[in-house]
Protein backbone atom coordinates (compact mmCIF):
# COMPACT_ATOMS: atom_id res chain seq x y z
CA UNK A 1 0.00 0.00 0.00
CA UNK A 2 1.31 3.24 -1.14
CA UNK A 3 2.28 6.01 1.78
CA UNK A 4 -0.06 8.81 2.23
CA UNK A 5 0.98 12.21 2.34
CA UNK A 6 0.95 13.66 6.00
CA UNK A 7 -1.23 16.43 5.39
CA UNK A 8 -4.32 13.87 4.22
CA UNK A 9 -2.97 11.37 7.31
CA UNK A 10 -3.49 14.31 9.84
CA UNK A 11 -7.44 15.19 8.39
CA UNK A 12 -8.11 11.22 8.51
CA UNK A 13 -6.88 11.48 12.10
CA UNK A 14 -8.92 14.86 12.58
CA UNK A 15 -12.30 13.53 11.12
CA UNK A 16 -12.09 10.28 12.99
CA UNK A 17 -11.40 11.69 16.47
CA UNK A 18 -12.62 15.54 15.96
CA UNK A 19 -15.59 15.40 13.64
CA UNK A 20 -16.68 11.59 14.53
CA UNK A 21 -17.36 10.29 10.67
CA UNK A 22 -17.18 7.15 9.55
CA UNK A 23 -14.88 5.14 7.40
CA UNK A 24 -16.56 5.69 4.65
CA UNK A 25 -17.53 8.78 5.00
CA UNK A 26 -13.95 9.93 5.50
CA UNK A 27 -12.80 8.39 2.61
CA UNK A 28 -15.50 10.05 0.42
CA UNK A 29 -13.71 13.86 2.59
CA UNK A 30 -10.24 12.53 1.77
CA UNK A 31 -10.79 10.64 -2.00
CA UNK A 32 -8.98 7.71 -0.82
CA UNK A 33 -10.63 4.17 -0.18
CA UNK A 34 -12.18 2.70 2.90
CA UNK A 35 -9.74 0.23 3.37
CA UNK A 36 -6.91 2.70 3.42
CA UNK A 37 -8.70 4.67 6.47
CA UNK A 38 -8.56 1.45 8.19
CA UNK A 39 -5.51 1.02 8.02
CA UNK A 40 -3.90 4.71 8.72
CA UNK A 41 -6.14 4.28 11.93
CA UNK A 42 -4.94 0.78 13.09
CA UNK A 43 -1.50 2.22 12.35
CA UNK A 44 -2.10 5.34 15.09
CA UNK A 45 -3.76 3.27 17.34
CA UNK A 46 -0.33 1.03 17.04
CA UNK A 47 1.54 4.00 17.53
CA UNK A 48 -0.20 5.33 20.58
CA UNK A 49 -1.22 8.73 18.50
CA UNK A 50 -3.61 10.76 19.99
CA UNK A 51 -5.39 13.65 18.88
CA UNK A 52 -4.87 16.85 18.70
CA UNK A 53 -1.40 15.74 17.27
CA UNK A 54 1.32 17.80 18.20
CA UNK A 55 3.88 15.83 16.67
CA UNK A 56 5.97 17.42 13.18
CA UNK A 57 5.37 15.63 10.10
CA UNK A 58 8.91 13.65 10.17
CA UNK A 59 7.79 12.72 13.54
CA UNK A 60 4.24 11.73 12.49
CA UNK A 61 5.95 9.66 9.54
CA UNK A 62 8.05 7.93 11.36
CA UNK A 63 5.08 6.45 13.37
CA UNK A 64 2.87 5.82 11.30
CA UNK A 65 5.18 4.20 8.94
CA UNK A 66 7.91 2.59 10.83
CA UNK A 67 10.88 0.93 9.63
CA UNK A 68 10.65 -2.66 9.07
CA UNK A 69 12.62 -4.85 11.01
CA UNK A 70 15.59 -5.30 9.91
CA UNK A 71 15.84 -3.01 6.81
CA UNK A 72 18.09 -0.16 6.36
CA UNK A 73 17.47 3.11 7.59
CA UNK A 74 19.74 5.33 5.67
CA UNK A 75 20.37 9.13 6.08
CA UNK A 76 19.44 10.53 3.04
CA UNK A 77 21.76 13.07 1.91
CA UNK A 78 22.37 16.99 1.66
CA UNK A 79 20.90 17.63 -1.69
CA UNK A 80 21.30 20.98 -1.61
CA UNK A 81 24.90 20.69 -1.14
CA UNK A 82 25.79 18.28 -4.08
CA UNK A 83 24.13 20.64 -5.91
CA UNK A 84 26.22 23.50 -4.88
CA UNK A 85 29.33 20.92 -5.45
CA UNK A 86 28.44 19.91 -8.50
CA UNK A 87 28.97 23.20 -9.70
CA UNK A 88 33.06 23.37 -8.92
CA UNK A 89 35.12 21.88 -11.89
CA UNK A 90 35.96 18.68 -12.30
CA UNK A 91 33.05 17.69 -9.66
CA UNK A 92 31.56 14.26 -10.22
CA UNK A 93 28.51 13.07 -8.63
CA UNK A 94 30.71 9.52 -7.95
CA UNK A 95 32.96 11.19 -5.67
CA UNK A 96 30.50 12.56 -3.62
CA UNK A 97 29.13 9.69 -3.51
CA UNK A 98 32.21 8.04 -2.10
CA UNK A 99 32.34 11.07 0.52
CA UNK A 100 28.37 10.49 1.65
CA UNK A 101 29.52 6.69 2.62
CA UNK A 102 32.58 7.46 3.71
CA UNK A 103 30.61 9.13 6.79
CA UNK A 104 27.38 6.71 6.35
CA UNK A 105 28.84 3.57 5.80
CA UNK A 106 24.86 2.13 5.94
CA UNK A 107 23.77 4.68 3.63
CA UNK A 108 22.27 4.56 0.16
CA UNK A 109 23.98 2.76 -2.91
CA UNK A 110 24.90 4.93 -5.71
CA UNK A 111 22.17 4.17 -7.97
CA UNK A 112 19.80 5.60 -5.29
CA UNK A 113 22.33 8.40 -4.72
CA UNK A 114 21.74 9.34 -8.07
CA UNK A 115 18.15 8.82 -8.94
CA UNK A 116 17.91 11.35 -5.55
CA UNK A 117 19.90 13.95 -7.06
CA UNK A 118 17.73 14.04 -9.84
CA UNK A 119 14.28 14.02 -8.58
CA UNK A 120 15.89 16.67 -6.53
CA UNK A 121 16.39 18.52 -10.03
CA UNK A 122 13.28 17.50 -11.49
CA UNK A 123 11.15 18.40 -8.83
CA UNK A 124 13.29 22.25 -8.20
CA UNK A 125 13.50 22.79 -12.51
CA UNK A 126 17.43 23.26 -12.04
CA UNK A 127 18.27 20.57 -14.63
CA UNK A 128 19.72 23.19 -16.96
CA UNK A 129 21.97 24.90 -13.81
CA UNK A 130 24.25 21.87 -13.91
CA UNK A 131 25.55 22.35 -17.07
CA UNK A 132 27.46 25.47 -15.65
CA UNK A 133 30.66 24.76 -13.93
CA UNK A 134 31.91 27.39 -10.89
CA UNK A 135 33.57 30.28 -12.85
CA UNK A 136 33.91 28.99 -16.30
CA UNK A 137 31.61 31.34 -18.22
CA UNK A 138 30.20 34.56 -18.48
CA UNK A 139 27.44 35.50 -21.14
CA UNK A 140 27.11 38.80 -22.18
CA UNK A 141 24.17 40.53 -24.23
CA UNK A 142 22.52 43.83 -24.71
CA UNK A 143 19.06 44.14 -23.42
CA UNK A 144 16.14 44.69 -25.35
CA UNK A 145 14.92 47.27 -23.14
CA UNK A 146 16.18 50.88 -22.99
CA UNK A 147 15.70 53.12 -20.30
CA UNK A 148 14.89 56.98 -21.01
CA UNK A 149 16.71 60.27 -20.09
CA UNK A 150 16.33 64.19 -20.81
CA UNK A 151 19.95 65.67 -22.54
CA UNK A 152 20.25 68.69 -20.28
CA UNK A 153 22.26 70.45 -22.77
CA UNK A 154 19.59 69.91 -26.03
CA UNK A 155 16.29 69.03 -24.19
CA UNK A 156 15.69 65.80 -26.42
CA UNK A 157 14.86 62.84 -25.10
CA UNK A 158 17.40 59.68 -25.50
CA UNK A 159 17.98 56.09 -24.78
CA UNK A 160 20.33 54.34 -22.80
CA UNK A 161 21.39 50.74 -23.57
CA UNK A 162 21.62 48.02 -21.09
CA UNK A 163 24.77 45.90 -21.15
CA UNK A 164 23.78 42.93 -18.98
CA UNK A 165 26.22 39.98 -18.06
CA UNK A 166 25.59 36.87 -15.79
CA UNK A 167 27.77 34.03 -14.45
CA UNK A 168 24.88 31.18 -15.26
CA UNK A 169 26.78 28.89 -12.28
CA UNK A 170 25.23 31.00 -9.48
CA UNK A 171 22.77 33.33 -12.03
CA UNK A 172 25.11 36.44 -10.69
CA UNK A 173 24.43 39.37 -13.18
CA UNK A 174 25.79 42.45 -13.88
CA UNK A 175 24.12 45.98 -15.47
CA UNK A 176 26.05 48.62 -16.95
CA UNK A 177 23.62 51.71 -19.09
CA UNK A 178 25.19 53.44 -22.16
CA UNK A 179 24.57 56.03 -24.89
CA UNK A 180 25.11 53.96 -27.00
CA UNK A 181 26.15 50.05 -28.63
CA UNK A 182 29.69 50.99 -30.44
CA UNK A 183 32.37 48.88 -30.09
CA UNK A 184 34.16 51.26 -27.24
CA UNK A 185 31.25 51.24 -24.81
CA UNK A 186 31.35 47.17 -25.27
CA UNK A 187 34.47 46.50 -24.48
CA UNK A 188 34.33 49.35 -21.41
CA UNK A 189 31.36 47.06 -20.34
CA UNK A 190 33.09 43.63 -20.13
CA UNK A 191 36.24 45.65 -18.44
CA UNK A 192 33.54 46.90 -15.68
CA UNK A 193 31.83 43.51 -15.42
CA UNK A 194 35.31 41.52 -14.67
CA UNK A 195 36.17 44.30 -12.11
CA UNK A 196 32.65 43.59 -10.88
CA UNK A 197 32.82 40.46 -10.20
CA UNK A 198 36.46 40.71 -8.88
CA UNK A 199 37.51 37.77 -11.09
CA UNK A 200 37.69 36.15 -14.68
CA UNK A 201 35.75 33.16 -16.27
CA UNK A 202 37.64 30.91 -18.34
CA UNK A 203 35.32 31.71 -21.11
CA UNK A 204 33.03 34.46 -21.98
CA UNK A 205 29.80 33.94 -24.30
CA UNK A 206 28.74 36.75 -26.54
CA UNK A 207 26.18 36.70 -29.20
CA UNK A 208 27.15 37.25 -32.73
CA UNK A 209 26.83 41.47 -32.61
CA UNK A 210 29.34 43.50 -34.93
CA UNK A 211 30.66 44.83 -31.67
CA UNK A 212 31.89 41.04 -30.96
CA UNK A 213 32.29 39.57 -34.23
CA UNK A 214 33.48 41.05 -38.02
CA UNK A 215 32.26 37.44 -39.77
CA UNK A 216 28.91 35.83 -37.85
CA UNK A 217 29.36 31.58 -38.44
CA UNK A 218 28.54 28.83 -37.14
CA UNK A 219 31.64 27.13 -37.01
CA UNK A 220 34.49 29.73 -36.87
CA UNK A 221 33.29 33.21 -35.88
CA UNK A 222 35.97 35.71 -36.74
CA UNK A 223 36.55 38.14 -33.87
CA UNK A 224 36.85 41.94 -34.28
CA UNK A 225 40.84 42.98 -33.23
CA UNK A 226 39.94 44.91 -30.48
CA UNK A 227 37.47 42.68 -28.68
CA UNK A 228 39.84 39.61 -29.23
CA UNK A 229 42.92 41.98 -27.73
CA UNK A 230 40.62 42.39 -24.32
CA UNK A 231 40.38 38.90 -24.05
CA UNK A 232 43.59 38.46 -23.90
CA UNK A 233 44.57 40.98 -21.64
CA UNK A 234 42.18 39.53 -19.02
CA UNK A 235 43.51 35.65 -20.23
CA UNK A 236 40.03 34.74 -21.53
CA UNK A 237 38.34 32.82 -24.24
CA UNK A 238 35.71 34.58 -26.43
CA UNK A 239 33.46 31.78 -27.88
CA UNK A 240 30.49 33.35 -29.53
CA UNK A 241 26.82 31.59 -29.09
CA UNK A 242 26.03 30.02 -32.16
CA UNK A 243 23.42 32.38 -34.65
CA UNK A 244 19.91 30.88 -34.02
CA UNK A 245 21.19 28.94 -30.94
CA UNK A 246 19.52 30.84 -28.18
CA UNK A 247 20.33 28.11 -25.88
CA UNK A 248 23.52 28.50 -25.90
CA UNK A 249 23.38 31.78 -24.15
CA UNK A 250 20.29 30.49 -22.25
CA UNK A 251 21.38 31.95 -19.04
CA UNK A 252 21.81 35.24 -20.27
CA UNK A 253 18.67 35.47 -21.94
CA UNK A 254 16.74 34.68 -18.84
CA UNK A 255 18.80 37.01 -16.64
CA UNK A 256 18.18 39.83 -19.31
CA UNK A 257 14.40 39.09 -18.78
CA UNK A 258 14.72 39.02 -14.71
CA UNK A 259 16.70 41.89 -15.33
CA UNK A 260 13.67 43.93 -17.60
CA UNK A 261 11.56 43.21 -14.98
CA UNK A 262 12.78 43.27 -11.54
CA UNK A 263 15.16 46.32 -12.22
CA UNK A 264 14.09 47.98 -15.49
CA UNK A 265 10.66 48.17 -14.96
CA UNK A 266 10.81 49.26 -11.45
CA UNK A 267 12.84 52.84 -13.18
CA UNK A 268 10.02 53.22 -15.72
CA UNK A 269 8.75 56.89 -13.68
CA UNK A 270 11.74 57.79 -13.22
CA UNK A 271 13.27 61.06 -14.63
CA UNK A 272 17.21 60.78 -15.35
CA UNK A 273 18.72 63.71 -16.83
CA UNK A 274 22.49 61.94 -17.79
CA UNK A 275 23.37 58.16 -17.86
CA UNK A 276 25.63 58.60 -14.93
CA UNK A 277 21.93 58.93 -13.16
CA UNK A 278 21.07 55.64 -14.82
CA UNK A 279 23.71 53.95 -13.96
CA UNK A 280 23.31 55.21 -10.26
CA UNK A 281 19.66 54.05 -10.18
CA UNK A 282 20.51 51.00 -12.03
CA UNK A 283 23.62 49.84 -9.03
CA UNK A 284 20.44 50.46 -6.20
CA UNK A 285 17.94 48.21 -7.77
CA UNK A 286 21.20 45.80 -8.52
CA UNK A 287 21.36 45.20 -4.74
CA UNK A 288 18.34 44.80 -4.13
CA UNK A 289 17.82 41.85 -6.66
CA UNK A 290 20.98 39.72 -5.75
CA UNK A 291 20.06 40.20 -2.31
CA UNK A 292 16.41 38.74 -2.63
CA UNK A 293 15.85 35.42 -2.14
CA UNK A 294 15.73 31.85 -4.34
CA UNK A 295 12.37 30.99 -4.33
CA UNK A 296 13.30 26.87 -5.14
CA UNK A 297 16.41 26.69 -3.77
CA UNK A 298 18.18 28.37 0.05
CA UNK A 299 20.13 31.75 -0.30
CA UNK A 300 19.97 34.61 -2.98
CA UNK A 301 22.49 35.25 -6.37
CA UNK A 302 24.83 37.18 -3.66
CA UNK A 303 25.22 34.22 -1.28
CA UNK A 304 25.42 31.91 -4.58
CA UNK A 305 28.27 34.06 -6.36
CA UNK A 306 30.19 34.09 -2.62
CA UNK A 307 30.04 30.61 -2.52
CA UNK A 308 29.86 29.26 -5.78
CA UNK A 309 31.68 31.48 -8.80
CA UNK A 310 33.74 33.64 -6.50
CA UNK A 311 36.60 31.15 -5.23
CA UNK A 312 36.71 29.69 -8.58
CA UNK A 313 37.32 32.92 -10.80
CA UNK A 314 40.53 33.64 -12.78
CA UNK A 315 42.40 36.42 -10.71
CA UNK A 316 42.29 40.02 -12.52
CA UNK A 317 45.39 41.22 -14.01
CA UNK A 318 47.71 43.65 -12.42
CA UNK A 319 46.82 46.47 -15.21
CA UNK A 320 43.37 47.54 -16.80
CA UNK A 321 42.21 46.94 -20.16
CA UNK A 322 43.26 50.60 -22.58
CA UNK A 323 40.78 50.61 -25.34
CA UNK A 324 42.83 50.27 -28.22
CA UNK A 325 41.39 50.94 -31.99
CA UNK A 326 42.55 48.42 -35.00
CA UNK A 327 42.57 49.87 -38.70
CA UNK A 328 44.01 48.72 -41.60
CA UNK A 329 45.59 51.39 -43.86
CA UNK A 330 48.18 51.27 -46.87
CA UNK A 331 51.09 53.17 -46.40
CA UNK A 332 51.74 56.33 -48.67
CA UNK A 333 54.67 56.66 -51.42
CA UNK A 334 55.53 59.50 -48.71
CA UNK A 335 56.21 56.85 -45.71
CA UNK A 336 53.14 58.29 -43.76
CA UNK A 337 49.88 55.94 -42.60
CA UNK A 338 46.98 57.69 -41.78
CA UNK A 339 44.47 57.75 -39.02
CA UNK A 340 42.17 59.96 -38.49
CA UNK A 341 43.24 62.39 -39.98
CA UNK A 342 46.89 63.11 -38.79
CA UNK A 343 49.77 61.20 -40.61
CA UNK A 344 52.36 59.27 -39.19
CA UNK A 345 55.73 58.46 -40.29
CA UNK A 346 57.15 54.45 -40.66
CA UNK A 347 60.60 53.74 -42.17
CA UNK A 348 60.69 54.78 -46.06
CA UNK A 349 61.00 50.94 -47.22
CA UNK A 350 57.39 50.26 -45.92
CA UNK A 351 56.21 52.35 -48.69
CA UNK A 352 53.04 51.09 -50.30
CA UNK A 353 52.85 48.06 -48.02
CA UNK A 354 49.15 47.12 -46.09
CA UNK A 355 49.59 48.23 -42.31
CA UNK A 356 47.53 47.74 -39.19
CA UNK A 357 47.07 50.66 -37.01
CA UNK A 358 46.94 50.14 -33.39
CA UNK A 359 45.58 53.78 -31.50
CA UNK A 360 45.12 54.20 -27.80
CA UNK A 361 44.28 57.59 -26.12
CA UNK A 362 48.06 57.94 -25.83
CA UNK A 363 50.35 55.89 -28.57
CA UNK A 364 49.40 55.31 -32.28
CA UNK A 365 51.36 51.62 -33.42
CA UNK A 366 51.85 50.61 -36.47
CA UNK A 367 52.09 46.66 -37.55
CA UNK A 368 53.37 45.31 -40.98
CA UNK A 369 53.17 41.45 -41.16
CA UNK A 370 52.35 41.25 -37.05
CA UNK A 371 56.12 43.17 -36.42
CA UNK A 372 55.46 46.58 -35.57
CA UNK A 373 57.56 48.98 -37.46
CA UNK A 374 57.03 52.14 -35.39
CA UNK A 375 55.83 53.94 -32.72
CA UNK A 376 54.20 57.13 -32.10
CA UNK A 377 52.86 59.34 -29.54
CA UNK A 378 48.92 60.30 -30.86
CA UNK A 379 48.68 63.66 -32.20
CA UNK A 380 46.54 65.69 -30.68
CA UNK A 381 46.87 68.99 -32.54
CA UNK A 382 44.58 69.93 -35.10
CA UNK A 383 47.56 72.27 -37.06
CA UNK A 384 49.79 69.80 -37.33
CA UNK A 385 48.74 67.10 -38.99
CA UNK A 386 51.94 65.28 -40.29
CA UNK A 387 54.48 63.31 -37.20
CA UNK A 388 57.82 62.73 -38.93
CA UNK A 389 60.36 60.80 -37.19
CA UNK A 390 63.70 61.50 -38.55
CA UNK A 391 65.01 57.97 -38.51
CA UNK A 392 62.23 56.78 -40.91
CA UNK A 393 63.42 59.41 -43.73
CA UNK A 394 65.93 58.20 -46.87
CA UNK A 395 69.31 59.69 -46.92
CA UNK A 396 67.51 62.45 -49.36
CA UNK A 397 65.25 63.81 -47.30
CA UNK A 398 67.27 64.21 -44.28
CA UNK A 399 70.05 66.03 -46.25
CA UNK A 400 66.90 68.79 -46.91
CA UNK A 401 65.78 68.13 -43.10
CA UNK A 402 69.15 68.79 -41.60
CA UNK A 403 68.28 72.72 -42.29
CA UNK A 404 66.28 72.04 -39.10
CA UNK A 405 63.85 74.53 -37.73
CA UNK A 406 66.53 76.26 -35.39
CA UNK A 407 68.28 76.92 -38.70
CA UNK A 408 65.47 78.78 -40.53
CA UNK A 409 64.20 80.85 -37.07
CA UNK A 410 67.59 82.04 -36.63
CA UNK A 411 68.11 83.51 -40.46
CA UNK A 412 64.32 85.13 -39.77
CA UNK A 413 65.55 86.59 -36.62
CA UNK A 414 67.87 88.65 -37.93
CA UNK A 415 65.72 90.02 -40.95
CA UNK A 416 62.96 90.78 -38.10
CA UNK A 417 60.50 89.84 -35.52
CA UNK A 418 57.34 89.92 -38.52
CA UNK A 419 59.72 87.49 -40.56
CA UNK A 420 60.60 85.60 -37.46
CA UNK A 421 56.96 84.85 -36.24
CA UNK A 422 55.99 84.09 -40.46
CA UNK A 423 58.93 81.34 -40.53
CA UNK A 424 57.61 80.53 -37.00
CA UNK A 425 53.76 80.08 -38.67
CA UNK A 426 55.04 77.99 -41.09
CA UNK A 427 56.92 75.78 -39.55
CA UNK A 428 53.94 74.93 -37.21
CA UNK A 429 50.94 74.77 -39.55
CA UNK A 430 52.71 72.77 -42.45
CA UNK A 431 51.62 69.15 -43.10
CA UNK A 432 54.75 67.67 -44.35
CA UNK A 433 58.12 68.28 -42.56
CA UNK A 434 60.02 68.36 -45.65
CA UNK A 435 57.19 70.43 -47.44
CA UNK A 436 57.97 73.13 -44.89
CA UNK A 437 61.88 73.25 -44.60
CA UNK A 438 61.18 73.85 -49.03
CA UNK A 439 58.92 76.33 -48.23
CA UNK A 440 61.35 78.49 -45.60
CA UNK A 441 64.27 77.90 -47.83
CA UNK A 442 62.30 79.34 -50.83
CA UNK A 443 61.43 82.48 -48.73
CA UNK A 444 64.82 82.64 -47.41
CA UNK A 445 66.23 82.84 -51.14
CA UNK A 446 63.62 85.37 -52.39
CA UNK A 447 64.03 87.49 -49.49
CA UNK A 448 67.71 87.89 -50.39
CA UNK A 449 66.80 89.94 -53.50
CA UNK A 450 64.65 92.26 -52.16
CA UNK A 451 65.28 95.20 -49.11
CA UNK A 452 65.24 93.75 -45.23
CA UNK A 453 62.18 96.52 -44.80
CA UNK A 454 60.23 95.11 -47.56
CA UNK A 455 60.34 91.58 -46.41
CA UNK A 456 59.63 92.49 -42.73
CA UNK A 457 56.78 94.16 -44.45
CA UNK A 458 55.65 91.58 -46.99
CA UNK A 459 56.16 89.13 -43.58
CA UNK A 460 53.56 91.49 -41.59
CA UNK A 461 50.84 91.64 -44.16
CA UNK A 462 50.93 88.12 -44.88
CA UNK A 463 50.37 87.03 -40.45
CA UNK A 464 47.82 89.59 -40.90
CA UNK A 465 45.50 88.09 -43.97
CA UNK A 466 46.25 84.60 -43.12
CA UNK A 467 48.43 83.85 -45.98
CA UNK A 468 51.58 82.43 -44.25
CA UNK A 469 52.73 80.22 -47.13
CA UNK A 470 55.43 80.89 -49.99
CA UNK A 471 53.30 81.80 -53.16
CA UNK A 472 51.25 84.39 -51.11
CA UNK A 473 54.11 85.53 -49.39
CA UNK A 474 56.02 86.25 -53.09
CA UNK A 475 52.75 88.26 -54.58
CA UNK A 476 52.69 90.17 -51.14
CA UNK A 477 56.90 91.10 -51.81
CA UNK A 478 56.63 91.92 -55.33
CA UNK A 479 53.63 94.06 -55.16
CA UNK A 480 55.33 96.35 -52.08
CA UNK A 481 58.27 96.15 -54.37
CA UNK A 482 56.15 98.12 -57.21
CA UNK A 483 54.14 100.67 -54.94
CA UNK A 484 57.31 101.29 -53.18
CA UNK A 485 59.19 102.89 -56.19
CA UNK A 486 59.20 106.63 -57.03
CA UNK A 487 57.48 107.88 -60.43
CA UNK A 488 59.85 108.66 -63.12
CA UNK A 489 59.79 112.15 -64.53
CA UNK A 490 60.15 112.81 -68.02
CA UNK A 491 62.61 115.39 -69.04
CA UNK A 492 61.68 118.24 -71.60
CA UNK A 493 64.59 118.77 -74.06
CA UNK A 494 64.85 122.04 -75.67
CA UNK A 495 65.66 122.08 -79.58
CA UNK A 496 66.72 125.41 -81.07
CA UNK A 497 65.20 124.31 -84.44
CA UNK A 498 61.35 124.07 -82.80
CA UNK A 499 59.69 127.13 -84.00
CA UNK A 500 57.77 129.75 -82.20
CA UNK A 501 54.56 131.55 -82.44
CA UNK A 502 56.75 134.45 -83.96
CA UNK A 503 57.59 131.99 -86.72
CA UNK A 504 53.84 131.71 -87.62
CA UNK A 505 52.75 135.00 -87.40
CA UNK A 506 51.41 136.00 -90.73
CA UNK A 507 50.68 133.40 -92.00
CA UNK A 508 53.84 131.27 -91.41
CA UNK A 509 57.76 131.82 -92.22
CA UNK A 510 57.77 132.46 -95.22
CA UNK A 511 54.68 134.64 -95.60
Amino acid sequence: MRRLDMSKVREILRLRFEVGLSLRDIAASCNCGKSTVNDILKRAENANISWPCNLNDKELLSLIYPPAEGKNTAIEPDLNYIFTEMKKPHMTLLLLWEEYKREHKDGLMYTQFCERYRQFKKANKLSMHIEHKAGEEMQVDWAGSTVDYTDVATGKVKEAYIFVAVLPASFYPFVYAYEDMKKPNWIDAHVRAYEYYGGVPRVTIPDNAKTAVNTPDLVDPYLNTSYAEMARHYGTNLVPARPRKPKDKGADENTVGDVSRRILAALRNHKFFSVAEINQAIKIELDQFVRRPFQKMEGNRLTAFEKIDKPALKPLPASRYEYADWQEARIASNYHVEYQGSFYSVPYSYAGDMARVRATASMIEVFVDSVRIATHKKNKRSDKRYITLPEHMPEAHKMVAGLNSDHYLSWAEKIGSNTKELITVILDRKDYPIQTYRSCMGIMRLASDYPLDLVEAASAEAIEKGTCNYKYFSIILKQKLLTAKSPIKEKIVLNTNLRGAKSYAGGGVNA
